[in-house]
């Protein structure tokens, strides 16, 4: 197909030879992909002209400022603004477990022509030209007579599969080399390695006074909720983008999770919160997404203050900064009186482990009801963690703490096990119309041995399966790809017989995307909804959500159930559950066994139901 010679502009890679790379004697790009695109190019009537390379790779500033069509010799992980649809994969290679693949991303102005012509031309090429190809890059002759499709073609193969690793083999040595030496993570940041070596200078130098460590928490899961995932990404590289303008040369930025983080130097340490307010307050009034103010803030540390070990120090930052965000601040200063709750949730989490083994973690269970006749229908297993120090602690003092620093799968497979338990001794007494839900974070559930471990733990037990419900919390954004495994593992444990609700229903980006995509059982309705439905408008979303829900076979159960009014309206929608201290608080184990053993289980009047024992601090 001829297109009239139309121009197509393309970024390079200048270093990686020999897919490809730049020549600086001939001002050209050469290697095995540029002679792809030169016959591509004339083969469908394109004149196709690459950007000249400046003194680093322009790949990342090309395609953001949506300069180019086509971003070239890409790498697996390589990711790039404006990019349209899934990458053209070129070449693919798997040698001791690693994986490499070579790909064309298409940019969103690029013609939509020019883009099925390349995946059809793409899609022609065999592995075995662009082997050819390669061997012809670093100067040797590919052989023309083929052999068996399944081996490689031509005399001396041994030695061309050896050549092959080795080209291979160079290409990932230097794409080491590259990031050791660049350093750079996603955004364009510095790894936190480098982060961590700076800082060990910095404490350990005469002039640590001048330096601060600065933590700018973005709430990502809170944007990625109300948005979804893409909407906090741009959040994440908008606020990196920021920090480097107004950074000075010399300076190391990295990240850390959802924070941004940089080891800032100020002749008068004083002018560091000064400059981070500045930065928080361009994040928040120029991003493409509406902010609340709590959900970008800063947290400083001074290095005359602080401890000489970084991760003692990027615990509290972080942790200021969380408090900041919570608070309403644009910052806050780390190593003050206001720093008291930092040092107790880095207490926590050094106790966190030798908490399970010690079994300092007890079970309590709040009841849900039937909507309609008010008898107790099954329960929902939480946590409480009777601290030797700390005394007992409510679930918001420690749930959110494990939640950040990834230590949350520990404690949901430990309430997995207390709940199966609980589960197991009720059908010993011949009781099996009671269902107990046990709550897992959305990051614990898109792990991919979480399917294998839940059948692990849950074939040690002989209840009924489907009283067994894992109760998803609304908690965490996840990539695309935890998304899938995500799902993946929603139906592996259904197709094992447990059951699967979404907790925390309605007010989250992904609980639509959720229930068109994701296979579930049931829907629990945030309280906020509960909370809001006495209003025109609230009661219509509401209703709206409950008739989809039951359409699509879904139980549907209610949260924060306080008031007569409210139990008035979802029982004229329908609703099926209800949880809430109207009807019960969360019982300990024992007292929550022994109602449910002596049948009683009505809660129309509630019965004085109370929490043995238990100051909720």
């Amino acid at each position: 197909m001829q297109t009239d010679g139309k121009i197509i502009y393309a970024a390079g890679n200048p270093d990686l030879y020999p897919i490809e790379y730049y020549d600086a004697e001939s001002q050209t790009y050469q290697g095995a992909i540029p002679e792809f695109l030169d016959t591509f190019a004339q083969e469908y009537g394109y004149d196709l002209r690459y950007f000249q390379p400046g003194e680093e790779d322009r790949r990342v500033e090309l395609a953001k400022n949506q300069q180019v069509d086509l971003i070239s010799g890409s790498e697996a992980g390589d990711w790039y603004d404006h990019t349209d649809r899934e990458p053209v994969l070129l070449f693919d290679s798997e040698t001791d477990d690693e994986e490499e693949a070579y790909a064309l991303f298409l940019t969103q102005v690029s013609p939509s022509q020019f883009q099925e012509d390349l995946r059809e031309y793409a899609a022609r090429v065999s592995q075995e030209e662009w082997t050819g190809a390669i061997l012809q890059s670093v100067g040797e002759e590919a052989p023309q007579q083929q052999m068996h499709p399944g081996l490689l073609w031509g005399a001396g193969a041994a030695f061309l599969v050896l050549l092959i690793a080795l080209i291979l083999a160079l290409l990932r040595l230097r794409k080491r080399k590259r990031t050791a030496v660049q350093n750079r993570s996603e955004g364009g940041l510095d790894s936190l390695d480098t982060l961590k070596e700076a800082y060990a200078n910095a404490a350990a130098s005469p002039i640590r006074s001048g330096y601060s460590l600065v933590c700018i928490h973005l709430d990502l899961d809170h944007i990625g909720r109300l948005w979804g995932y893409e909407r906090a990404r741009e959040l994440f590289f908008h606020g990196a983008q920021i920090l480097r303008k107004e950074s000075e040369a010399g300076e190391i930025l990295a990240n850390c999770g959802e924070d941004l983080l940089i080891l800032k130097r100020t002749a008068e340490p004083g002018k560091t919160a000064q400059w981070t307010d500045g930065v928080v307050q361009q994040i928040r009034t120029t991003s493409a997404v509406g902010l609340r103010p709590q959900d970008v803030a800063a947290g400083v540390y001074p290095l005359a203050a602080a401890s000489r070990d970084f991760d003692d120090t990027l615990f509290h930052v972080r942790q200021c900064a969380r408090a900041a965000c919570r608070e309403d601040q644009a910052s806050r200063l780390c190593g003050t009186d206001q720093c008291r709750f930092c040092q107790e949730r880095w207490s926590l989490l050094e106790d966190f482990f030798h908490a399970l083994e010690r079994k300092e973690f007890q079970l309590s269970i709040q009841f849900f009801v039937d909507a309609f006749t008010f008898q107790i229908v099954g329960g929902e297993a939480l946590s409480r963690w009777y601290h030797p120090k700390f005394g007992l602690l409510n679930p918001t003092r420690y749930i959110p703490l494990l939640e950040e620093t990834g230590q949350i799968k520990a404690l949901d497979f430990y309430g997995m096990e207390k709940a199966c338990a609980f589960l197991e001794e009720l059908a010993g007494h011949k009781v099996q119309d009671f269902f107990l839900s046990c709550n897992f974070a959305r990051r614990t559930v898109s792990a991919p041995d979480f399917a294998q471990r839940c059948a692990q733990v849950i074939q040690q037990y002989t209840f009924p399966r489907k009283l067994l419900i894992l109760e998803v919390t609304e908690s965490q954004q996840m990539s695309s790809s935890e998304t899938e495994q995500f799902y993946c593992n929603i139906q592996a444990v259904r197709a094992n017989g447990m059951r699967v609700i979404f907790d925390d229903f309605g007010v989250g980006f992904s609980s639509f995307h959720d229930l068109q995509n994701c296979p579930m059982d049931g829907l629990k309705l945030d309280k906020e909804l509960v909370d809001n439905m006495q209003t025109e408008k609230g009661e219509a979303i509401l209703n709206a959500l409950v008739q989809a829900g039951h359409r699509m076979g879904l139980t549907i159960l209610a949260e924060g159930v306080e008031q007569e009014e409210q139990i008035a309206i979802l029982q004229k929608l329908h609703c099926d559950a209800f949880q809430g201290f109207r009807f019960a608080v969360p019982l300990p184990e024992l007292e929550a066994r022994k109602r449910i053993l002596q049948g009683k289980r009505s809660l129309k009047d509630r019965d004085n139901i109370r929490e043995e024992n238990c100051h909720v601090e």
